[in-house]
C-alpha cells in the first residue's frame, strides 16, 4: 500500500513540476508574409497568421516542438486576378489543400540559434526541412518567435517551371505564443 501511494505522490508531484519547465502554449497572434521574383520586380504578399501549438523552452531546446497550420485560401497580394489564380488547382489548390503544415521533429540550438527540423506539407507534398528561428522573451511572459526561410515552390507542385516567376519564395513566419 505504501509502494501505491509512493508513486500515487511521485505522480501528483511530476505533474506539478513539470509545466513549470516547459507548456504547450496557443499563438495568440502573428503574421505570414512572403517574396517571390518575377520578370517585373518582386512580388510582395501574406497569408493569415500560423495557428497551432508551439511548445517551447530556452534552456531545454529539445524539449520544444511545433505544430503549426497556415490557411493556404489565405493567399493575399492586393491583386484579385493574380490571387485568385495561386489559390485554383495550377498552384495551390486550396479548395483540396486548405492548409499548409508544419510539424517538428527536432528542435536545437547551436551557436546561440534556434533550429527546428520537421514535415513540411503543402498541397500533396510532404518534405523534411530544417528551418531557423529566433525566440525571445516578452515582459508579460510571452514568446515572440519569428523565422525567415526559403522554400523552392516547384518542389511542392506550386505551379511549374517559368521564365517569368522564379522558383524561391522567402518566407517569414512570426507568431507570438502564451
Amino acid at each position: 500500500m505504501k509502494a501505491i501511494a509512493r508513486i500515487f505522490y511521485t505522480l501528483i508531484l511530476a505533474s506539478l513540476v513539470s509545466p513549470a519547465w516547459s507548456q504547450t502554449s496557443k499563438i495568440v497572434s502573428g503574421s505570414t508574409s512572403f517574396s517571390v521574383k518575377f520578370i517585373l520586380g518582386t512580388c510582395e504578399g501574406t497569408f493569415d497568421a500560423p495557428k497551432g501549438t508551439a511548445v517551447f523552452d530556452e534552456k531545454n531546446p529539445q524539449t520544444t516542438s511545433f505544430d503549426l497550420t497556415v490557411a493556404a485560401a489565405s493567399f493575399k497580394t492586393n491583386n484579385n486576378s493574380r490571387d485568385k489564380d495561386m489559390k485554383s488547382e495550377k498552384y495551390f489548390f486550396v479548395e483540396k489543400y486548405p492548409e499548409i503544415h508544419f510539424k517538428s521533429t527536432k528542435v536545437e540550438k547551436q551557436n546561440g540559434a534556434y533550429q527546428a527540423t520537421g514535415k513540411l506539407s503543402i498541397r500533396d507534398v510532404t518534405k523534411t526541412v530544417t528551418l531557423p528561428f529566433e525566440a525571445k522573451k516578452n515582459a508579460d511572459g510571452t514568446y515572440a518567435l519569428s523565422s525567415t526561410f526559403q522554400v523552392n515552390r516547384i518542389d511542392y507542385n506550386v505551379g511549374e517551371k517559368d521564365w517569368k516567376l522564379k522558383d524561391v519564395v522567402t518566407v517569414t513566419l512570426k507568431a507570438i505564443v502564451k
